[in-house]
């Protein structure tokens, strides 16, 4: 791309009607053009789909290594031409209807022949152009895509597959050329809202769209140069029956851990990079009871909801211009000012955490995240610079979810109580094939130091049965969206409230 076209495509929108329809034509020209794939001819298909019809995915085994084959609708001069002309009338048409409203009152007649003869191919390229992701379109509108990588020197893009993520990265025929990473992450970064140049090539930040986004420009910090790693969000969120029923974890340590929520202890999830650290965080998020008041605190907003009610806080980072960087220690310190019942932070990495463990002292419901491999090593990387929280103070985090990612199924380890002395003692683990122990209430009310403080015996064990059952009993139904998971919960607590009242009046 030229530098003429590189400039008008970053200048902020112009309105259709200033610019000239040759402007824009070449512009349409070029980002159709950039996308470059690969001859490869898909050998020894293992799966084909389609995306809305208009792009078609094959997934290929080529000698035992997987590729993921993109194929486009073809396209023309007319196509080009089409795409610039609906442009130029309505920059911002989100599906075919509205394209379709702008071809029939446009009065162009070439226009209108052109939609008849390919229309899935014009509203293709049309959305492609409109969406400013270049290349890298059709593998963001693919809901199988997890995470997209590439850089200036790679052949080409690779990406991460939600249904074969035990393969991990498997290289796409979309091309990279040097030029074109350098506008795509451009482009990316305006979309975060953040400034990325030489004097600043590192941007993180998150898109309208959700897209959680790491980006580096030129060859300042990457010896590849200019480059990009985007993680998408599931298409739907996380909750805790989608776990159970995918095997992350059994129904018994869901109501453990929903009953160690309750009671406002301070739960850490701990694990490698891609273990499911933030996904178990989401869905234990689906567990808070309807009238609590939930804070979240995150650098990079990842977080999707509660059924709680939820006030989410962000950190900004601001690195030109008179405003001010708020951090999550500032951010954490101004949550205990609004009446929270949980507090929660999406990733622990310093002096934040020292204010969640005295957090917990004060009677909040504490959850958070840190990359750990093992319980041990949290609590070690807890005590040990920046964070230095004194040994004595971890006595104030309950448990310690460890997750684990075993060729890319994701799952709990184990879950360990952290005892007065700062002594680790497990209460679950996984002994394989997606099976836990224990497996009885009972078993768990007898070994939990945690439940045994604050409730009797029979109390722990009927609490974690009713939890249990009623977990189940949302799995079994297929209770597994968070609206539908959300009304469920309010009724369990709503009888719960009933029951108490009807006692009560007994008495």
């Amino acid at each position: 791309m030229s530098i003429n076209k590189l400039k008008l495509f970053l200048k902020p929108r112009k309105r259709p009607e200033l610019l000239r329809r040759s402007e824009l034509e070449e512009l349409v020209r070029s980002i159709i053009e950039e996308t470059k794939t690969i001859p490869i001819k898909p050998v020894n298909p293992v799966e084909q789909y389609s995306i809305d019809d208009e792009v078609f995915i094959t997934i290929s085994n080529r000698n035992g290594i997987l590729e993921y084959v993109v194929s486009e609708p073809r396209y023309d001069d007319r196509t080009i031409y089409a795409v610039t002309k609906i442009y130029l009338i309505n920059p911002r048409c989100k599906d075919l209807a509205c394209i379709q409203e702008v071809v029939a009152g446009s009065n162009d007649e070439e226009l209108y022949d052109a939609f008849n003869q390919q229309p899935l191919s014009i509203a293709y390229y049309y959305k492609k152009v409109a969406s400013g992701y270049g290349a890298l379109y059709p593998l963001i509108r693919d809901p199988y895509i997890e995470e997209i990588a590439g850089s200036a020197e790679d052949e080409r893009f690779s990406v991460i597959h939600r249904r074969y993520s035990w393969y991990g990265w498997m290289n796409t025929n979309i091309a990279i050329s040097y030029g074109s990473m350098d506008r795509i992450v451009l482009s990316l970064a305006r979309k975060t809202g953040r400034h990325l140049s030489l004097a600043h090539p590192v941007v993180e930040g998150l898109t309208e769209e959700g897209l959680r986004i790491s980006l580096t420009y030129g060859r300042e910090v990457s010896r590849k140069g200019s480059s990009l790693v985007i993680r998408k969000k599931p298409p739907t969120p996380w909750t805790i029956t989608k776990l159970i029923d995918a095997k992350a974890l059994s129904s018994l340590m869901a109501a453990y851990l929903w009953l160690i929520m309750e009671l406002r202890g301070a739960i850490l999830i701990v694990g490698g990079v891609s273990s499911g650290k933030t996904t178990m965080l989401q869905a234990l998020l689906t567990l808070i009871p309807p009238s609590r008041r939930v804070v979240t605190i995150e650098d990079t907003p990842e977080i999707t909801g509660t059924t709680g009610y939820w006030d989410p806080l962000v950190e900004r980072v601001v690195s030109i211009g008179e405003s001010s960087s708020i951090d999550m220690y500032s951010l954490l310190k101004f949550s205990l000012r609004r009446r929270a019942d949980y507090l929660v932070v999406g990733e622990v990495r310093g002096v934040e955490a020292r204010l969640l463990v005295q957090a917990s002292r004060l009677g909040h419901g504490i959850l958070a995240t840190m990359h750990a491999e093992n319980a041990e090593s949290a609590i070690e990387r807890l005590v040990a610079p920046p964070i230095s929280i004194p040994k004595n103070m971890l006595s104030n985090i309950w448990c310690i979810v460890v997750m684990e990612s075993d060729h890319g199924v994701r799952r709990v380890k184990g879950i360990y109580e952290v005892d007065k002395r700062v002594r680790i003692h497990r209460v679950f683990y996984h002994r394989g094939s997606g099976l836990f122990e224990p497996s009885d209430p009972s078993s768990v009310a007898e070994s939990s130091h945690r439940l045994r403080n604050v409730l009797d015996p029979e109390d722990a064990i009927n609490e974690l049965v009713s939890r249990t059952v009623f977990l189940e009993k949302m799995v079994s139904n297929g209770v597994l969206e968070f609206n539908m998971l959300s009304e469920e919960l309010g009724k369990f607590y709503y009888d719960i409230v009933e029951s108490e009242v009807l006692r009560e009046n007994a008495s």
